[in-house]
């Protein structure tokens, strides 16, 4: 179970070659600014770095170290991976033949694409997040905000947002002794996954795994990523039977998703292993909480995966 940190420093990252001047590529005047946030790196390099454009300016995104904005770390890039110009008509994101594609809102780009404020580009592995406003810097801080406190890669709360709002709720449930409850659960063998398909694949399927479980959860329960496959969710006025149902939902609806992307033949197919704690008299930390669901989760990985185990009661349930 990996944790992962964010690289949050506000730091502009200077374009490299002759369409460089000050860090921002040159262009034609003053017809407007944009630019683009890395929200999401295989490694969690750089995170929260910007490339800046002015109207007029032409990028290549790729492996070689030779264009403007590179990442030879990213064996998922292509050398040649894609360009984005800003013309007068607006910005556009064209995909250079790349071998994993580009895509703009989990859309694949197919020759070239307008692009709009606010949209998501995924060139391989790597995530930025487009921004194009009259105040450039209040929005540029803004989704510096949204990248402490949201995972970049599924847009669903981080292991920081989780941790803040776990200690919130845990010090007002204790307080006026109100139930608490925690839900954690990882995808089994995820590892054989991203060797069997690829590591893109599996970070597919970690976005589509949140998309399923968010439609299925209320405004006040928090959903977070709090690793590299497993997300926690924290159920405020909830016991332990409650969440003990709400996992057995999400496991049937996971188990019966079909995973379908055209990076593989046919659909992925996912299941999950759920661990559930609720706050006792006898608790005295957020921390002693979280050790119970994880007790949980080890005990559902233990009996044979694809389960719901419960810290309060060890039965179980699993698919038939």
């Amino acid at each position: 179970m990996e944790q992962r940190d964010h690289d949050t420093a506000d730091r502009t990252w200077a374009l490299r070659g002759p369409a460089t001047e000050g860090g921002v590529a040159s262009g034609g005047g003053n017809g407007g600014q944009a630019i683009l946030i890395l929200i999401a790196h295989p490694d969690n390099q750089r995170l929260g770095s910007r490339t800046r454009l002015d109207m007029g300016s032409t990028v290549t995104i790729g492996r070689d170290p030779q264009h403007e904005v590179a990442f030879p770390e990213v064996p998922s890039l292509s050398r040649a991976h894609a360009r984005i110009e800003f013309t007068p008509g607006g910005v556009s994101v064209e995909d250079l033949e790349s071998t994993n594609g580009t895509f703009v809102n989990d859309h694949r780009v197919v020759g070239r694409e307008a692009l709009g404020s606010g949209d998501r580009i995924q060139f391989g592995a790597l995530h930025f997040k487009l921004l194009r406003e009259e105040d450039v810097e209040a929005a540029y801080h803004e989704a510096i905000h949204q990248l402490v406190m949201q995972d970049g890669l599924t847009e669903i709360g981080n292991r920081r947002r989780f941790t803040d709002e776990l200690a919130r709720e845990f010090a007002r449930a204790q307080r006026h002794e109100r139930p608490l409850a925690v839900v954690v659960f990882d995808i089994d063998r995820f590892k054989e996954i991203n060797d069997a398909h690829g590591h893109l694949c599996g970070d597919f399927v970690l976005k589509r795994l949140a998309r399923v479980c968010r439609a299925r959860l209320r405004p006040e329960q928090v959903f977070a990523r709090i690793g590299g496959d497993e997300f926690a969710i924290l159920s405020p006025e909830t016991g332990i039977g409650g969440v003990e149902i709400l996992a057995g939902r999400l496991r049937e609806s996971i188990a019966d998703h079909l995973f379908e992307t055209d990076m593989v033949a046919g659909a992925v197919r996912v299941t999950c292993s759920f661990g559930c704690a609720a706050l006792t008299p006898g608790m005295t930390s957020e921390a002693e909480l979280m050790e119970a669901a994880d007790r949980a989760l080890y005990a559902s990985k233990e009996a044979g995966r694809n389960r719901v185990e419960s810290a309060a009661a060890p039965s179980g349930r699993e698919g038939e």
